[in-house]
């Protein structure tokens, strides 16, 4: 069995979340505050967000969260990918 390569595997996880990231923006450009509402109690039950959604969240702070996932998970398809590398049967 061959090993994964590290970082390709890192940078397809952080693409990963950056897609995900993006795509909560998106959901929540389109359904607007009470469908996010919905949808996030939906989610989560047991739990109310009516309260704590916000809905201004500007551009910068936006890409700058996607910076920050992409780093995090990238990250963590590396450290992943390496533990599974160090225990695969070869």
């Amino acid at each position: 069995m061959s090993n994964i390569h590290k970082t390709k595997f890192a940078i397809a996880s952080g693409l990963t979340s950056v897609v995900v990231y993006l795509g909560c923006y998106l959901i929540m450009a389109i359904l607007g505050k009470e469908g996010i509402v919905n949808l996030s109690n939906l989610l989560f039950h047991g739990m109310d967000f009516s309260s704590i959604v916000r809905m201004n969240i500007p551009l910068g702070e936006t890409l700058l969260g996607a910076v920050a996932s992409f780093i995090f998970w990238g990250f963590i398809g590396y450290v992943l990918i390496a533990i599974y590398n160090k225990i695969s049967v070869k």
